[in-house]
């Protein structure tokens, strides 16, 4: 059915995999595949409306320019199941030559042995879990009941998150001194546990005591639009690409 121009102004997406820009097809692997190998733009042309897709971690990180219009520099980590993320520069989202730009969950903050420990097998809430899950040997094991098992004093919950608190300071840090961002943003469902967002300030806190060479610490906080970031994110983004914003 062909949409009015009338009635709409264009299509904007947020979705997952990488979003080649000139051919409108989602590149990679994701756990829809039925939306990748085809360009986005052509499926769409019978509507006759300017259509932009945009990864939707760089969605996230778009969202709070909505929400907090001062900001020019920003980082965004977007954390679940494993570690996304989006890297404002001068308001808009740097997405680097292959389009992997803001893709912080590759890091690496230890040196590699047997297998690659990136940040995002290291810092997510997944790897949080897996760890409960080892250590208890019991598998009804979720982010949530996690957070609350350690609220009721259970200790392996509690050094869980502990753990996950230390990883995700240091590659925030990593990501406050390489790009020097207004904001770290952080987003995923745990995002809107305000306990998680002080647990993660104060682990940063005790790295910048700790060492003098750290002087600035990050300005950390939850993403504004929590679960609807990405839709307004992809909003955003299609006004900056008709140059609207």
């Amino acid at each position: 059915q062909r949409l009015s121009e009338q009635d709409y102004s264009g299509i904007a997406m947020s979705v997952p995999g990488a979003v080649n820009q000139e051919t409108g097809v989602i590149e990679g692997i994701s756990a829809v595949p039925y939306i990748h190998g085809f360009s986005w733009y052509e499926a769409l042309a019978h509507h006759q409306l300017p259509v932009h897709l945009e990864n939707d971690a760089n969605c996230v990180g778009l969202s709070e320019l909505l929400a907090h219009p001062e900001i020019e520099n920003a980082a965004c980590v977007v954390i679940g199941t494993g570690i996304g993320g989006a890297m404002i520069i001068n308001g808009k989202i740097h997405r680097g030559r292959h389009g992997l730009g803001g893709e912080f969950g590759y890091m690496t903050t230890i040196e590699p042995a047997e297998k690659l420990n990136n940040w995002s097998q290291l810092a997510s809430t997944g790897n949080m879990v897996r760890y409960v899950i080892e250590k208890s040997g019991q598998s009804d094991w979720d982010g949530r009941k996690v957070y609350q098992e350690a609220a009721a004093g259970n200790a392996l919950c509690q050094e869980a998150i502990e753990r996950m608190n230390r990883n995700l300071a240091q590659g925030l840090l990593n990501i406050q001194y390489l790009i020097d961002p207004d904001v770290i943003s952080l987003g995923g469902s745990i995002s809107q546990n305000p306990e998680f967002i002080k647990g993660v300030q104060k682990a940063v806190d005790v790295f910048v005591e700790r060492y003098e060479e750290y002087t600035i610490a990050p300005v950390i906080q939850a993403c504004t639009y929590q679960a609807d970031a990405n839709l307004y994110g992809a909003f955003v983004n299609w006004l900056q690409e008709e140059n609207q914003w």
